[in-house]
């Protein structure tokens, strides 16, 4: 899987550091789940920018960064480190925050129907280890069978077409507050 792009130390870990305590507060809503996969379970989130329920809004995608900036400036600094390079030339269409608690994953599902959309998740943790769990799986197209995984490992960053079946594993309980908190911007493609 070439289109799978994982990129470490992409923050640095003072920057790092910054964005967990940021994200690692209260207000969370609770409710989300895997787009496509409706049955799976609910975890929380934070949204941040951009289309909340479709990309059917009538929503400009100049204006979502701005509207980033103003809700989460933190945030938007990612955002403008990842227009440097990764994601060079793409709109924003979304940005949020997922928070799963220990033993609670995603279902398998697609970001996108559109080839040029692309999903960038960071990894915000401090810590991970191999028996922590909470590895983001990608799928043949079918959905029947792994073709990566992607380990949590603190400031990692990986990019990939929303065309590609993923899911969100489950970490283990390692403590009684235990999350997979994961930083997500979905983009709509190269300007015009």
């Amino acid at each position: 899987m070439n289109d799978i792009r994982v990129l470490d130390n992409f923050l640095g870990d003072e920057r790092r550091q910054r964005v967990w305590d940021y994200l690692d507060q209260t207000g969370w809503a609770h409710g989300a789940y895997s787009s496509g996969a409706p049955d799976a379970p609910r975890y929380f989130y934070k949204h941040f920018a951009g289309y909340q329920k479709s990309a059917q809004e009538d929503r400009d995608p100049n204006a979502i960064g701005n509207e980033l900036r103003a809700a989460a400036p933190l945030i938007a600094e990612v955002w403008d480190d990842l227009l440097q390079k990764p994601l060079r030339a793409q709109r924003l269409s979304r940005c949020y925050a997922n928070r799963m608690p220990a033993g609670v994953g995603g279902g398998v599902h697609l970001d996108s129907d559109c080839k040029d959309h692309l999903t960038a998740i960071y990894y915000p943790q401090a810590d991970w280890n191999a028996d922590q769990g909470g590895e983001t799986l990608f799928f043949n197209r079918s959905g029947s069978e792994v073709v990566k995984a992607v380990v949590p490992k603190p400031d990692r960053l990986v990019i990939f077409p929303g065309t590609i079946p993923h899911a969100a594993r489950p970490i283990y309980a390692v403590a009684p507050d235990a999350a997979r908190i994961t930083l997500m911007f979905k983009t709509l493609g190269r300007r015009a």
